[in-house]
């Protein structure tokens, strides 16, 4: 089991100041430009219209809400997500706005605790784990994280992803409580709709009472938003919820998703929504089936950082900014999905899935836009690029998918090791309420789970 000192070395030091340096940068950023954090801005002004604060007499889901340079989305979200925003409405936009990055680099530090303690619970170190000690490497893993594409575009925009993705693993790396899991992925589900298809981790596990807590939490925060806001309520979900245009164009570069990429590669909208179907279909089965296998081994994990791959894919719409987890399907990627399920098979399978993933995670890292805007010279007028620079960019998210089908298919021809072991417990937790991680020998090969003693 890989260990380190208790008391942070010299590099670990600088790591920690050079984070410090990279948060203060962020802050600067958006104090010195007043547009920055545009989605924040709607999250605010959205709560504005419960009480009309400051004057503001928008109607929730007008097209006019915002008004924000020449850029104007409208609020995309379920009136629960408003409510949830109401405090920001009483407190400067500014104070607001540095609230939420300083609670969006608490999440990658969180995040990065989690890939750190992983890693180590799996006997492997980090690179250069051992100079930087465990506070400096989980520091360059936060600098890592907030690097990333995904993270990138999130803070600049000031989205809410990074506490959505915090409340769906909260969920799972929580110890057992007489709390069922699936509370804080209904609530997730009520701000934004797409992680309820984490509710696929419990049906796999056939965790009925998590299902059905999720289920009554969802349902609970539509009824809230029925109750205290009756004239925005139905208009969201009978109106809005369905009207694609208030997302965003679906052939825009920043769409990752499955339907995305279709038109980045040439499909017109009327020939790629079949294929579209299809391909979501054969999506659901094949993770579906690599969630029971590797349910059947234990790593929840591995389970959360699939899952948001196949959320990404499923949505008609799906943001670069929306991947935060990325970095966790990374580690994922290379201590599970290759020493386990594409380690026993033939030669071209693993290194076709080896150079999809390479391409996959690093061009997601960068991010599509960056790639597009290399080919095309600029950020500007990213909506008329050239077919090349648009198929070019959409290269990575369909290598992404390839790579998440390629692990399915592997891991219905990997057998679970049937050895009877002891499994060892690790002392480091996963997150703070002290999640542990059991690693565990099967024939031969390591595996690690988040303790579930009790899943329900």
């Amino acid at each position: 089991m890989a260990r380190t000192e208790s008391k942070t070395p010299i590099w670990g030091v600088i790591a920690v100041l050079a984070l410090l340096a990279v948060g203060a940068n962020f802050l600067l950023r958006i104090l010195s430009d007043p547009a920055s954090g545009m989605d924040f801005s709607i999250y605010r002004l959205g709560a504005m219209t419960i009480f009309d604060n400051e004057g503001f007499t928008q109607d929730l889901y007008s097209p006019t809400l915002n008004d924000h340079g020449v850029i104007k989305p409208p609020f995309t979200y379920p009136p629960f997500a408003a409510m949830l925003f109401l405090p920001f409405a009483f407190m400067p936009l500014v104070v607001g706005k540095v609230l939420m990055v300083l609670g969006s680099v608490v999440v990658a530090w969180w995040l990065s605790t989690i890939i750190y303690n992983y890693v180590n619970a799996r006997g492997r170190e980090l690179p250069l784990q051992r100079y930087f000690g465990r506070v400096g490497t989980i520091a360059v893993l936060t600098l890592l994280v907030v690097a990333a594409g995904p993270w990138q575009r999130t803070i600049d925009l000031i989205q809410i992803n990074p506490f959505i993705t915090a409340l769906i693993l909260a969920d799972f790396v929580r110890p057992a409580t007489r709390v069922p899991r699936g509370v804080l992925i209904g609530i997730a589900g009520g701000v934004k709709l797409t992680p309820l298809v984490f509710g696929l981790i419990l049906l796999v596990r056939r965790d009925w009472k998590g299902i059905a807590t999720l289920g009554a939490t969802f349902f609970a925060t539509i009824a809230l938003g029925f109750i205290l806001m009756p004239k925005e309520a139905p208009e969201f979900w009978f109106s809005a919820l369905t009207n694609p245009s208030r997302v965003g164009g679906l052939n825009y570069v920043d769409n990752i998703s499955i339907q995305g990429w279709l038109l980045h590669f040439g499909l017109s909208e009327g020939a790629a929504k079949p294929v579209y179907y299809a391909l979501a279909l054969v999506s659901i089965v094949l993770t579906a089936g690599l969630l029971y296998q590797l349910e059947r081994r234990g790593a929840a994990l591995a389970q959360v950082a699939v899952t948001a791959s196949l959320m990404v894919a499923l949505s008609p719409i799906s943001w670069s900014h929306h991947n935060v987890l990325l970095p966790l399907l990374a580690v994922v990627l290379v201590l599970d999905a290759f020493p386990t399920y594409f380690a026993p098979q033939p030669a071209w399978l693993r290194v076709a899935a080896a150079c999809f993933a390479w391409v996959a995670v690093l061009g997601l890292y960068i991010s599509p836009m960056r790639i597009a805007s290399w080919m095309h010279g600029s950020m500007d007028d990213m909506e008329h690029l050239a077919a090349g620079a648009l198929a070019v960019s959409a290269i990575p998210a369909f290598c992404l998918w390839v790579t998440m089908m390629l692990w399915s298919v592997a891991s219905l021809s990997t057998p679970v090791g049937t050895a009877p072991v002891e499994p060892a417990e690790s002392d480091a937790p996963l997150g703070w309420w002290g999640a542990r991680v059991l690693v565990t020998e099967r024939t031969g090969s390591v595996r690690a789970a988040t303790s579930r003693e009790a899943t329900a």
